[in-house]
């Protein structure tokens, strides 16, 4: 009689060597279709009678220096550059872009409701703090840092803003909206 401890292992040596013998029957099966896919060669016919064909060798390419004038006649096609206004406003739909991404994820929900409670009012966003309203905020309502402190503690919210503040889109809208161009409004 055996203990149930035995038949257990029993079992699993019985499995295991199950396993064991699949692989070997599967790697057996995938040698055996790359040779038979090797043997296969197919042949060009016509009518199932094979066309002996060898394809003529190809000229080698005659490399010559190209005239200076050729070189002076390049154009290159860019969009024309923006206004500041028109930079302006694409940064700006860049960020709303950005963040409402990740304006559904429980961190951030749970950040802008601190934010509301810490200020009193609704509506405040990421985007404004990125903004040049940056200043002002922090001035009028000194518990927002404390908000972005206690919040910065979180991995999972310190990796999501992370994500944000290295984006390469994230990062040059922040620089329009904060830089001299900002008065273009």
């Amino acid at each position: 009689m055996m203990s149930k401890t035995s038949r257990f292992f029993l079992m699993v040596i019985i499995a295991g060597l199950a396993f064991i013998a699949a692989v070997r029957v599967y790697r057996a099966y995938e040698k055996r279709a790359q040779e038979e896919a090797a043997e296969f060669t197919p042949t060009d016919t016509f009518n199932n009678v094979p066309i002996n064909f060898t394809p003529e060798p190809e000229e080698p390419p005659v490399y010559g220096v190209l005239p200076q004038e050729a070189a002076v006649n390049e154009v290159y096609l860019e969009d024309a550059p923006l206004s500041a206004q028109a930079q302006h406003t694409q940064a700006e739909q860049t960020i709303t872009s950005i963040l409402n991404d990740y304006s559904q994820t429980p961190q951030m929900k749970a950040f802008y409701q601190d934010l509301q409670q810490a200020t009193g009012q609704s509506g405040i966003t990421l985007a404004q703090l990125s903004g040049p309203e940056l200043g002002k905020m922090l001035q009028q309502y000194p518990q927002v840092q404390q908000v972005i402190a206690k919040h910065a503690q979180d991995p999972e919210f310190a990796k999501m803003m992370q994500e944000i503040f290295t984006n390469p889109q994230f990062i040059k809208s922040v620089a329009v909206l904060q830089g001299p161009e900002k008065n273009a409004r």
